[in-house]
């Protein structure tokens, strides 16, 4: 049997927010025809990764290609984490950080704040209850008794004595701290030192490299960008339809726009030719004018909306409609570019529950068609019905991968298991 061709594929991909790295690594191929499910909690990266896949998020790291061609490759994100990581470990060899006596120290230091903290805490309530105790006792309110106003000061008199003891024991672990820590320098292995410096420069070095690369990638993934993004069709939670366009002016805006864009931009070259003696009169006279590309849009967007069942909605406007109808419209709006694969990211989850049915009736037709597919969903049964594969991702990583009789039917991850006992 012969093996379908990988359209897309992921190596070491990675996405940082901030501080936050939301993807830490994902090595991904999907090959044509497939239908791809991604499930898993929220927050596991599984819309990031979608997002990446168009380069509607540009990647931190990693490499994205296409049809066999890279179209986004850099390793910025981990030469730079090398880097920090040497500067760390530079840092602490020099202030004595990586004294062992001091690391155990700065633990023992840490568990006092906190029980400094939690004594802290029980003081103001305390304090707080003995002024009540106060007032109540003064107005002869309550049950409130002396015996009762005593023993609260008491408990907050021997408070006070714990703080007092936890602050002292503190004090003298700082001090060890400080003096471990004096002795760690004074006993620094130069040798180590200068091992890291030179880690470190080759690491310096290896991140500027990594730039260079990264910027060079950046210029040729921002020229081919739009051209790649045509061939992805993509569907979004929220419908995102302009309002103040109908429906079959929400569904020709993009393929009219980029038509246009491309009669011009071949009208261009074809005249660069002429100027250089060629004849070319032929061809410019085969360029489609204005109004035969937006009949040919419209045409389009009729067969599209006939096909989901909205024939009826070409001429009203997206204000009229149920989220399940504009969903589909969504839908028709992405397939009108012609895409050789559907990217879903969540398309029923911004929908009322007796309208999620159309809208995955019309994804199940298109699976059926053997259109490419990656669908990030929490529909379970979905998933198991049309997916060809399934990916678990959490916590930034692909932690299962298989059919979804095999993933459902006998999960092999841990944290997929209790996952899945929640779900289904």
């Amino acid at each position: 049997m012969k093996e379908e061709k990988v359209l897309i594929s992921t190596r070491a991909l990675t996405k940082r927010f901030g501080q936050k790295d939301v993807l830490r690594g994902i090595d991904c191929d999907i090959k044509v025809g497939e239908k791809v499910a991604v499930i898993g909690p929220s927050g596991s990266g599984k819309s990031t990764f979608l997002r990446c896949l168009n380069l509607l998020e540009i990647p931190s790291g990693g490499v994205v290609s296409v049809d066999g061609e890279v179209l986004f490759e850099s390793e910025l994100t981990a030469k730079k984490d090398n880097l920090e990581a040497i500067k760390k470990q530079i840092k602490l060899l020099i202030s004595g950080e990586n004294s062992e006596e001091v690391k155990a120290h700065r633990a023992e230091a840490g568990e006092l704040k906190k029980e400094l903290e939690k004594t802290n805490s029980l003081l103001k309530e305390g304090s707080t209850k003995v002024k009540l105790l106060k007032v109540k006792l003064a107005r002869g309110t309550g049950s409130v008794t002396q015996e009762d106003l005593d023993r609260e000061q008491a408990n907050l008199t021997s408070l006070g004595e714990r703080k007092a003891e936890l602050k002292t024991r503190l004090a003298g672990v700082n001090a060890k701290i400080k003096q471990k820590k004096s002795e760690a320098k004074a006993l620094l292995d130069k040798d180590e030192l200068a091992r890291l410096k030179a880690a470190k420069a080759e690491a310096q070095e290896q991140y500027l490299k990594a730039k260079k690369a990264h910027n060079a990638s950046m210029k040729k993934t921002n020229a081919s960008i739009d051209e790649h993004r045509r061939n992805m069709g993509m569907v979004f939670q929220h419908f995102n339809l302009f309002n103040n366009l109908t429906v079959t002016e929400n569904i020709v805006l993009a393929p009219l726009s980029l038509g246009l864009k491309d009669v011009k931009a071949k009208k261009k070259q074809l005249l660069k030719r002429k100027l250089k003696g060629e004849d070319v009169s032929e061809q410019l006279a085969a360029l489609p004018t204005k109004l035969e590309l937006a009949e040919n849009a419209k045409a389009t967007a009729r067969r599209l909306l006939k096909r989901v069942g909205l024939e009826d909605k070409a001429d009203v406007y997206p204000s009229t409609l149920s989220g399940g109808q504009k969903q589909r419209i969504a839908i028709v709006r992405a397939l009108a570019m012609n895409p050789r694969v559907m990217l879903f990211d969540e398309p029923t989850s911004a929908l009322d529950p007796e309208m999620v049915g159309e809208v995955l009736e019309v994804i199940k037709e298109l699976a059926e068609g053997g259109m490419t597919m990656v669908i990030v969903t929490h529909e379970i049964g979905f998933a198991r019905e049309v997916a060809t594969r399934v990916l678990f991702i959490d916590e930034g990583i692909i932690k299962e991968d298989a059919p979804p009789a095999e993933l459902f039917g006998a999960p092999k991850d841990a944290r997929l298991k209790e996952f899945l006992s929640k779900v289904l």
